[in-house]
């Protein structure tokens, strides 16, 4: 008996070792030591963070103007770059087209656009007026005053009553813009000295046209063709690159540095009642009137010259 209660106490142990129990894993927190599933989920998490942040840490173009887009699943996304509106192009004003009529007369429709009347040197050319026209000089306004000359030319009687404009060009003369208040209308036209002279021109009216003739845009001062021919001569360390002038404006360019040297300008030709006839913009001197001739005078112990003359090339 005592035998059989011996091997029933046994049993009854290992009987329990072979089943399942219904109860939940218990987590043991060992002090001093960490968990191992709350480092597993702290591992966990720092990817997710990682993989979130990826899409600020991405360079990108777009993102100066546009916030990146974020999503749920944090995918990279990239804004497409913002298109900029379309701005209307802006055209030149239309050319004039010139017409040759009877006797040699070139001829221009006022509503055209803008004339360019070509006068060299030595012609006189002469602009005519519509009938019953009239201006006063003050409202006569000539861009290069150097190498042009333009003056009003009263009417008379008869064939000669038409009021009109005297242009007469310099040997040097080039490219330049005219103005007149009439007191019917404005005229704006280009003037060059580059080619065969319209001797005699005029222009057509039709009913309905604009009183004012195209504005020529003068853009930061500058306009038309630039002229080169300036002729440099001496020799100096801050020697100017070039000169050219347009718009009735001389430029002269120094090379990278040599405007720190600060040589003194000297207008020559034409004379100017300003003490300080040009200013200093980036590398260039820029002289508000067409220079005919200047020097450059340094100001270094042995004057470092150079003589700038126009009309002249080497």
């Amino acid at each position: 008996m005592k035998r059989c209660s011996i091997v029933l106490m046994v049993v009854m142990p290992l009987t329990g070792c072979g089943t399942t129990p219904n109860v939940a894993p218990i987590t043991v927190a060992t002090p001093g030591l960490p968990s191992p599933e709350r480092a597993l989920q702290d591992s966990l998490d720092r990817v997710h963070a990682f993989m979130a942040s990826l899409n600020e840490r991405l360079e990108t173009p777009a993102r100066t103007s546009v916030p990146l887009q974020h999503t749920t699943e944090a995918m990279i996304v990239t804004a497409p770059t913002p298109q900029k509106p379309s701005t209307p192009t802006t055209s030149s004003p239309p050319q004039a087209t010139p017409l040759t009529g009877k006797g040699g007369v070139t001829w221009f429709d006022f509503g055209d656009g803008t004339p360019t009347i070509n006068c060299r040197y030595p012609d006189i050319c002469i602009v005519r007026l519509e009938q019953g026209e009239t201006a006063l000089p003050t409202d006569l306004r000539i861009d290069d005053m150097s190498s042009w000359h333009a003056d009003l030319v009263r009417g008379g009687k008869g064939i000669h009553s038409v009021w009109a404009i005297a242009l007469a060009p310099d040997a040097q003369a080039t490219q330049t813009t005219l103005e007149l208040k009439s007191s019917r209308r404005t005229y704006r036209m280009v003037l060059s000295g580059s080619h065969d002279s319209m001797r005699s021109v005029a222009f057509t009216h039709t009913p309905g046209e604009s009183l004012n003739q195209p504005e020529i845009i003068h853009t930061v001062g500058k306009t038309g063709i630039p002229d080169f021919t300036y002729h440099m001569s001496g020799k100096a360390p801050w020697a100017p690159l070039r000169a050219y002038r347009e718009a009735g404006r001389t430029y002269i360019q120094f090379p990278p540095g040599g405007i720190v040297a600060a040589p003194r300008l000297v207008i020559i030709s034409p004379q100017s009642s300003q003490t300080q006839a040009y200013q200093t913009i980036g590398d260039s001197y820029v002289v508000d009137l067409p220079v005919d001739k200047a020097m450059l005078i340094g100001h270094e112990p042995d004057s470092h010259t150079i003589l700038i003359t126009h009309g002249e090339t080497k």
